[in-house]
């Protein structure tokens, strides 16, 4: 059985990270992790909608602490 080649061009990556060991200064979003810095290029609007939308529905998901709980006590004899 023969597999058809996929031209690479084809299938455009959701999101584009970049990375780099100094800290970019035109970077939409820049994470520090390990000696590098991880980034969103400031340019790139699919990946700045699509990191937008995930973080909207990361705090649509957020339940928050439980400090604020109202406490119901019930009697028992």
């Amino acid at each position: 059985m023969r597999t058809r080649e996929v031209p690479k061009d084809r299938f455009r990556p959701l999101i584009r990270i970049g990375s780099a060991p100094a800290r970019p200064h035109d970077a939409f979003a820049a994470v520090r992790y390990r000696d590098h810095w991880f980034t969103i290029d400031d340019h790139d609007m699919p990946s700045k909608r699509l990191f937008t939308f995930l973080r909207f529905l990361f705090t649509l998901v957020e339940t928050g602490g439980k400090e604020g709980a109202p406490v119901v006590t019930i009697p028992a004899q």
